[in-house]
C-alpha cells in the first residue's frame, strides 16, 4: 500500500509499504517502518503523534499467492525487503492446509539492522519442521554464529531448496549499502541453479489471499 505524508520542508511525499498483517487481520494493518535520518517519509513517521492522521491507498500490487502452489519455497531477502517475504511466510504458516516448506536467507549489514528478528525466530521455533531461516551479516559481531559477508553460491546450495518443478525462489533487494552489483549476482546464482520466481519492487505487494 502507498503511504502519503510531508517530508521536513512541506513538500508531499508518497512511498509504498508492505503491510506485515494478512487479509484475516480484520480492521487493522501494521506496517514495519525503517527510520532514516535523511529519510523525506522518515520524517513524517517521527513527526506523528497518537490521534494524528496518515494517508493509505491499497493494497495494490500483482503479488498473489495459492496455498500449496509449490512444495518449497526459497526466500532471498534484505534489509526492509523482508517485510513482503514476513507477509508470504506468515500466510504458509498460519494456515494448517498450507504443507509448503520455507527456507529463508536474510542479508543485513549489522545485527541491529535485522528487522522483525524476534518475530522470525519465534515462527522458526513454532515451525520447526516448516521453516527455517539463516542470517548473513556483512559486519557481525563477536561470536557470530550465522552467515558472514555476501550471499553466495554456497549459502543458496545450502540453505535453499535444491532445484525441482514444484520448487520456487524469490529474491528482494539486498542491504543498500552493498555493492550495486550484488543483487543482480545473487539474481545470476539464482539463475543458475534454480527455476526463479523475482520481485522487482521492493515493497509494492499487495497482501496474499
Amino acid at each position: 500500500m502507498s503511504c502519503r505524508g510531508k517530508d521536513s520542508v512541506g513538500e508531499e511525499v508518497v512511498k509504498p509499504y508492505t503491510p506485515t498483517t494478512l487479509d484475516c487481520d480484520i480492521g487493522y494493518f501494521e506496517l514495519v517502518i525503517k527510520m532514516y535520518p535523511q529519510g523525506r517519509m522518515s520524517h513524517h513517521f517521527r513527526e506523528m503523534r497518537e490521534g494524528d492522521y496518515l494517508a493509505v491507498k491499497g493494497p495494490k500490487g500483482r503479488f498473489k499467492y495459492q496455498p500449496n502452489q509449490v512444495r518449497a519455497f526459497g526466500m532471498i531477502a534484505g534489509g526492509t525487503g523482508i517485510t513482503p517475504m514476513f507477509q508470504v511466510t506468515r500466510a504458509i504458516l498460519e494456515n494448517p492446509d498450507d504443507k509448503t516448506n520455507i527456507h529463508l536467507i536474510y542479508a543485513n549489514v549489522t545485527y541491529e539492522d535485522i528487522l522483525l528478528k524476534e518475530e522470525i525466530d519465534n515462527l522458526a521455533i513454532i515451525f520447526p519442521n516448516q521453516f527455517n531461516v539463516y542470517y548473513v551479516l556483512n559486519q557481525p559481531p563477536e561470536g557470530w554464529e550465522g552467515g558472514i559477508g555476501f550471499i553466495s553460491k554456497e549459502m543458496i546450495q545450502s540453505h535453499c531448496p535444491p532445484p525441482a518443478t514444484d520448487v520456487q525462489v524469490s529474491s528482494l533487494p539486498l542491504p543498500p549499502c552493498s555493492p550495486s552489483s550484488l543483487t543482480l549476482t545473487t539474481n545470476n546464482l539464482l539463475i543458475a541453479d534454480f527455476e526463479v520466481w523475482t520481485s522487482t519492487n521492493e515493497q509494492g505487494h499487495g497482501s496474499p489471499p
